[in-house]
């Protein structure tokens, strides 16, 4: 018996459909919603007075910098062994990531990054820094990562503009290089 004409228009097109789709099956597994070459972090919520910032990476040398997360009009900052008002209008915190991706050691002087305002660039306040127990220098190894808090104390009214930072970029043999230029990391 043989097949009606509807029947085999239909056999014909789901042939033609097997025929075009076939290329594409080794494509869908590869992209198959397995992501094996990234790191799955979980999220995690942003501290009391912060707001979430777009990740957006700046490099200055082969050191990476990233905001994560910003909190500013804190009059007081509040340690386990100490209280610390405001001098000049109010501090903010930015919470950052530093990846180091040299292959080597790479040491991060944390006092020479400028958080940039509409009144100037201010440096981290090392009494505020002190309190809530953050460090002045960190020493990353070959390809770590590290999250901390810079605080700045800044007056008040000055709108935040951007971080100004700086990793004292090295050569491939771990010198420093002659002048750093930094990189600016916008926070609006």
């Amino acid at each position: 018996m043989r097949p009606l004409p509807a029947q085999r228009a239909a056999a014909r097109r789901v042939v033609m459909t097997v025929l075009l789709l076939a290329p594409l099956v080794p494509l869908a597994s590869a992209c198959g919603g397995h992501d094996d070459d990234h790191y799955r972090v979980p999220a995690r919520a942003v501290r009391d007075g912060e707001h979430p910032l777009p990740y957006r990476e700046v490099s200055d040398g082969q050191v990476v910098f990233a905001a994560i997360g910003l909190s500013t009009g804190l009059t007081t900052i509040t340690g386990s062994h100490a209280d610390l008002p405001s001098r000049l209008g109010g501090f903010t915190r930015v919470r950052m990531l530093a990846e180091n991706r040299y292959a080597t050691f790479h040491k991060i002087d944390l006092d020479r990054q400028l958080l940039v305002t509409s009144r100037g660039a201010y440096p981290p306040d090392v009494d505020a820094m002190r309190v809530k127990r953050q460090p002045t220098d960190i020493e990353l190894g070959s390809h770590d990562r590290l999250e901390f808090d810079l605080m700045y104390d800044v007056p008040k009214g000055a709108r935040i503009e951007a971080l100004r930072l700086y990793s004292s970029p090295t050569d491939g043999l771990g010198v420093e290089l002659p002048h750093d230029p930094g990189a600016e990391l916008p926070l609006r």
